[in-house]
């Protein structure tokens, strides 16, 4: 495993991500070799004047997700989750639409390696072509959602609301490093829930990048807790920015959550995508 500190500079390859407010009628300009861009997606938008966020059922958006979607969606009992799941994947569906060019509702996902949603290409495309280079990752926690995006560049973005979380010590335990468990207990209990989210998101973020579960290798990447004020741009995680292959950014998008998104970095020369998850 190998860390790099605080002093390391930002890679000029991969610029700082910009979050953007997600809304169907706004731009979607293209993205740059390897920009890495974030959308917010409020799922409780759209709603008439005084309809029951809980009661209302998706709407206009099931026209454009697959007979797949629509069932997943279905399968919800809320109909909150069910108007939340739709809103989030029409949204995705819309965004990477537009910066192929091509209808959102004719866009196909397949599973990648470990389980990764990708888009689906025809076997052997060319790696140049955006449909290979668009890497996509999406999170949501309650009412919000974010959907990453990166031309050229492997990427894991993860999302929490802040909120007491009663067996935090018992979690911290079993997925993270001994160093990052002393530097949990060391954080004062009123502050604990805070840094919790974040080093929770941080972790989830290169763990969904690598296209794997906490399970699996969450224990030999340290990220830590952070200690920095957040943000609601992003900002590079501190005293981490860098953990193995990935930059780490972390922001707060909207008071009472926290975000982490994690880039692959590629190397210096590298005119090519990084590597990408194969099929």
């Amino acid at each position: 495993m190998s860390l790099r500190g605080e002093r390391e500079p930002e890679s000029p390859e991969v610029p700082r991500p910009a979050p953007r407010e997600w809304s169907p009628d706004i731009d979607v300009p293209a993205l740059a070799l390897h920009e890495a861009r974030v959308w917010i997606v409020d799922l409780d938008a759209g709603l008439a004047p005084g309809e029951d966020a809980e009661a209302a059922e998706p709407g206009a958006e099931l026209a454009i997700l697959s007979a797949d979607e629509r069932a997943r969606a279905a399968r919800f009992v809320r109909a909150r989750d069910r108007r939340r799941f739709a809103r989030c994947r029409a949204a995705l569906r819309e965004i990477l639409g537009r910066l192929l060019g091509e209808p959102a509702e004719a866009l196909r996902f397949r599973a990648a390696a470990q389980g990764k949603p990708e888009l689906d290409h025809p076997p052997g495309g060319d790696p140049r072509a955006d449909r290979l280079r668009l890497r996509f990752n999406v999170s949501h926690s309650s009412e919000l959602a974010l959907i990453a995006v990166c031309r050229g560049r492997e990427l894991g973005v993860d999302l929490e609301r802040v909120r007491p979380i009663l067996e935090a010590n018992r979690i911290v335990a079993s997925f993270f490093t001994a160093a990052e468990q002393a530097e949990f207990a060391a954080i004062p209990a009123a502050d604990q829930d805070l840094a919790f989210h974040r080093g929770w998101t941080r972790k989830e973020a290169v763990l969904k990048a690598f296209g794997m579960g906490l399970s699996g290798l969450s224990a030999q990447h340290q990220t830590g807790f952070g200690s920095t004020e957040l943000t609601p741009q992003f900002t590079p995680a501190r005293p981490v920015h860098r953990v193995d292959p990935w930059l780490l950014w972390e922001a707060a998008p909207r008071p009472g959550f926290v975000a982490a998104l994690a880039v692959h970095a590629g190397e210096a020369d590298d005119s090519l995508p990084a590597p990408l998850i194969k099929p």
